[in-house]
């Protein structure tokens, strides 16, 4: 992954755009933890863009989400890599807001990935790096779950994923906003659960969910 994202952020600087690596990715390299999937957010057509690193790293384009600009790339050597591109216009900093949990809204400019990589060149205005020390999951806003209301599942998932647990003023928002489940598409809903259920120890999380979350009730 190092190689190829090398050869992105030579790309992007060839041509002068303006792109961070953002969210699980920029969460896992700092724990050291293997991924195959990028986050990856651009100043700029995001579709028009991502169609050009599909032909730089001879990948396959697939369309995700074309009134959002949202489009993947599909790398195969040796391991199946996924680049998932996205637009931001209002700077960085406004994309991050907009994320859900403190450790997922951290970015690294893709510029940068060729160099010598520490931890000081994260951006991470929410103190994402922080709680990752601490094993913690924090909501970013109070406004999270009310925006996307599969964050509920996904807030238990990832910590049950990291072995986190989730802070409890980010827990009471959940007990607030529990009865928004409802409203999750069943599709992202099974999505969550079968992530979680994959895990060891599913069963104790599962009654967790129960317990506050009112996903079976």
């Amino acid at each position: 992954m190092r190689e190829l994202l090398a050869r992105i952020a030579y790309f992007f600087q060839q041509h002068d755009y303006q792109a961070y690596i953002v969210g699980g990715f920029v969460r896992d390299w700092l724990l050291k933890r293997h991924t195959a999937d990028v986050d990856i957010a651009v100043a700029g057509n995001a579709l028009e863009i991502a169609c050009q690193v599909a032909r730089e790293v001879e990948g396959k384009y697939v369309l995700l989400d074309e009134a959002n600009q949202i489009a993947r790339v599909i790398v195969a050597e040796g391991e199946r890599w996924q680049l998932d591109f996205s637009p931001f216009s209002d700077g960085i900093q406004t994309d991050l807001a907009r994320r859900d949990f403190t450790i997922d809204a951290m970015a690294l400019k893709i510029s940068q990935w060729s160099k010598t990589i520490d931890r000081s060149v994260v951006i991470d205005p929410y103190g994402g790096k922080k709680d990752l020390e601490e094993g913690k999951i924090r909501a970013v806003s109070v406004g999270i779950f009310e925006a996307d209301a599969a964050r509920l599942l996904r807030a238990v998932r990832l910590a049950a994923e990291l072995n986190f647990q989730i802070d409890s003023q980010t827990e009471a928002l959940i007990r607030r906003f529990c009865q928004l489940i409802t409203k999750v598409p069943g599709e992202r809903m099974r999505e969550e659960l079968l992530r979680l259920l994959a895990l060891p120890g599913a069963a104790s999380f599962i009654g967790y969910l129960d317990s506050w979350v009112c996903l079976f009730r």
